[in-house]
């Protein structure tokens, strides 16, 4: 059974990873190269949109799947360990900052994006500044996420 909780610890561990690894290599690399790139806000925004393309549901994917592991692991705890009540609290601003970080990436999905596809070329910098806004906020929840994970 202990292996089973090592299963379920691994794949929340690596989705969550994931999450916070894909965010943070177009933040810091995918977006500014192509930026430099592209020059032309138009290009670019035609570069974004063809990679962002089908994004949506493999992130909606792994969000379920840190979900359904970290539920689980909560139902489940180890024996060997006992909650605490500081893990205890650790887990509930987890899932406080993933709930927020999943609000805000659905709210960005299907309400921002479409204004973004739809805004015309004076907009576009507006946009393109409100999504590395919400980047940054959403690797922030993450790695705030991955801090409390630490401290339990």
């Amino acid at each position: 059974m202990e292996t089973l909780r090592w299963i379920l610890v691994s794949a929340h561990v690596l989705a969550g990873a994931a999450w916070f690894g894909a965010m943070f290599y177009s933040l810091t690399l995918v977006h500014p190269r192509a930026r430099s790139f592209f020059g032309e806000a138009r290009k670019l925004e035609e570069f974004i949109t063809y990679l962002a393309a089908g994004a949506r549901w493999k992130v909606l994917s792994g969000a379920g799947l840190i979900a359904v592991t970290g539920l689980a692991l909560w139902c489940w705890p180890s024996p060997a360990k006992p909650v605490s009540a500081t893990a205890s609290a650790c887990v509930w601003m987890k899932l406080v900052l993933f709930v927020l970080a999943l609000g805000l990436f659905c709210v960005t999905s299907w309400v921002w994006w479409p204004a973004r596809l739809m805004a015309g070329a004076d907009e576009v910098p507006r946009f393109q500044r409100r999504f590395r806004l919400v980047g940054l906020t959403l690797l922030t929840l993450v790695g705030l996420s991955f801090a409390l994970a630490l401290l339990k």
